[in-house]
């Protein structure tokens, strides 16, 4: 189990942000990877995702 409680109520930064975004589109990692990268919980990674803080890479036709 991982102890979040050093990053209760600290907001993202810019770097952070951008880890995330590469990370999710460019090496396709999952929340849950991501989360342990940065030492997050994955729910505020899925948070930031879906809040739109962070571009998503969509397909085209």
């Amino acid at each position: 189990m991982h102890d979040y409680s050093n990053t209760k109520g600290k907001e993202l930064t810019y770097t952070e942000r951008q880890l995330i975004e590469r990370w999710h589109n460019k090496e396709k990692l999952s929340n849950r990877q991501i989360a342990q990268l940065l030492n997050k919980a994955p729910q505020t990674i899925h948070h930031e995702l879906k809040r739109g803080q962070v571009q998503l890479k969509t397909k085209t036709r």
